[in-house]
């Protein structure tokens, strides 16, 4: 496929005016409920991006990249100012953070049960790592290279607001139980993440014929530019049971952007946008479609089971400069009923749905939502 060159400064998009930081610690799922209570971060609000395109929405929205929490709480563990990565994870406990300030993360950490694993100023994970059980989250590291970020373990985890470079060899995203000897159900959120310039984006996956061998994914308000397979569902093995909710995502420039295998439970997918890629779907699988389309897509590949893909042009801001929000003009701007399901903030954090062209306020396809 020929490569676009993006100037790709994702996690730098236009925030809003104002600011609302991430939620508290802990693998909660925050996507259709209230965003949790407003922060003052340390390092204060976000500098003017400058970038061009259509203004940035006037209500308060989230800070990107995420801005580093007051280490003073002894709650949060800071890296390296406070102690060393191999002190950190040896004390945290549940509904800590651990707090990566400009450091580097290399491969096979496990995050402890329930604790918050939070980059900030630059931060990087240049290895695979996992979580220990239970619960936990990743945000706001950029995932270099081999970095990866891998949930096998019973439990319920959030992996938001990271960036993942460019790599050939690794998922960004793995939530799997694909282990003969590890029986695991893997509950996993991804939301609010870029990728890009990479091979394969993210990942559920089941194998082996015994045991518990269980995935629910929920994939939404992430951005993949110039991935290749940016989403690969593959249910293998007798007791293997995947259930994927893929909603309102942004892909641009890809070979296959949905890869849909071996699936008994019907994957919903609502509110996406895929734009310049070779193949929109390959299903092995049933699968349903609702409020979402394609533009500049070759061909549209295996049909719903319910459902269609819409032709849309959804006029992106600046796609060569790495800006895929939707331009004033879009056909995907205001085309979702308020009464559907989707999140109630878009990628940046700025509220879903709202009016942009007058009347009812309606929800837009993709990651991103235009405010007036």
């Amino acid at each position: 496929m020929v490569r676009l060159t993006l100037l790709l400064l994702p996690l730098l998009l236009p925030a809003c005016s104002a600011f609302r930081e991430a939620d508290d610690a802990g693998p909660l799922d925050r996507g259709h409920a209230d965003g949790g209570d407003a922060n003052s971060p340390a390092d204060g609000p976000a500098p003017d991006r400058g970038l061009t395109g259509d203004a940035p929405p006037a209500k308060p929205c989230l800070t990107l990249p995420l801005p580093c929490l007051d280490p003073a709480p002894a709650s949060v563990i800071e890296v390296p100012t406070e102690a060393s990565v191999a002190d950190a994870f040896a004390s945290a406990k549940a509904n800590d953070t651990i707090q990566l300030r400009g450091a580097a993360l290399g491969a096979g950490w496990k995050i402890p049960a329930y604790v918050t694993l939070r980059g900030c100023q630059g931060a990087t994970i240049a290895g695979g790592i996992s979580f220990a059980g239970s619960g936990g989250t990743v945000e706001g590291f950029t995932v270099e290279g081999n970095g990866t970020i891998v949930a096998n373990q019973t439990g319920a985890y959030v992996i938001r607001h990271n960036r993942f470079g460019a790599s050939t060899a690794v998922r960004g995203v793995s939530a799997r139980s694909i282990d003969a000897l590890v029986f695991a159900s893997v509950t996993a959120v991804v939301e609010g993440n870029w990728f890009t310039q990479r091979t394969h984006g993210v990942e559920a996956a089941t194998k082996y014929d015994t045991g518990t061998h269980a995935v629910d994914l929920t994939l939404r308000n992430n951005v993949f530019s110039a991935v290749d397979y940016p989403v690969i569902v593959s249910e293998g093995g007798k007791v293997g049971k995947i259930t994927a909710v893929i909603e309102h995502n942004t892909l641009y420039d890809f070979v296959t952007g949905l890869q849909l295998t071996g699936l008994d439970q019907v994957t919903k997918t609502r509110g996406n946008l895929l734009v310049q890629g070779t193949r929109a779907v390959s299903a092995a699988a049933p699968y349903e479609v609702s409020h979402s389309a394609t533009w500049q897509v070759t061909e549209p590949g295996d049909p719903p089971f319910a459902g269609a893909f819409a032709s849309a042009d959804p006029a992106l801001v600046d796609p060569a400069g790495g800006d895929l929000r939707p331009g004033s003009g879009s056909a995907v701007v205001d085309v979702i009923p308020a009464s559907a399901v989707m999140p109630t903030e878009d990628y940046l954090g700025c509220p879903r749905p709202v009016a942009v062209k007058g009347g009812a306020s309606l929800g837009d396809m993709g990651a991103f939502e235009l405010q007036p």
